[in-house]
């Protein structure tokens, strides 16, 4: 089973990237379970709870950053990119970051339409390469 961590902040952006992902694990036919949380700094700790869990063979994350006129897009970006970086770092579980930094909505939204690139299929492509290429180093299949 798939975890998927979305942030509800952004939430037409989080909500498209959700599609695309969720679309493509049932066209294989994969489970997921999906968990919101406000916003994509709690995706960081939602996503360290679930891993403590030891019941998912990984997690996506969903979060849609978008810049504003302060300095808290920078901030909220760093302590996301750390985070998510960290605990990848020290988990056996392969975690997605599938959290969009971009400078408008614009740019958020042509990376999330269903018609367009949706990054929220790329985000389950991914963690189904990562599960088989972990799945193999376990198995001396490397």
């Amino acid at each position: 089973m798939i975890a998927i961590v979305k942030a509800q902040f952004n939430k037409l952006i989080t909500d498209l990237l959700e599609a695309g992902c969720t679309q493509f694990l049932e066209e294989n036919r994969i489970s997921y379970k999906v968990f919101e949380c406000p916003g994509a700094v709690e995706v960081v700790v939602y996503t360290n709870k679930l891993l403590a869990t030891n019941q998912y063979k990984a997690i996506i994350t969903i979060g849609a950053i978008i810049k504003g006129d302060t300095d808290h897009y920078e901030y909220v970006c760093q302590y996301v990119t750390n985070g998510i970086s960290n605990l990848s770092c020290q988990s056996l579980t392969p975690i997605v970051f599938g959290v969009l930094t971009v400078q408008n909505e614009e740019l958020a939204y042509e990376r999330a339409a269903l018609d367009r690139m949706n990054k929220g299929k790329e985000f389950a492509e991914t963690a189904l390469f990562m599960i088989d290429a972990f799945d193999k180093i376990d198995n001396n299949e490397v």
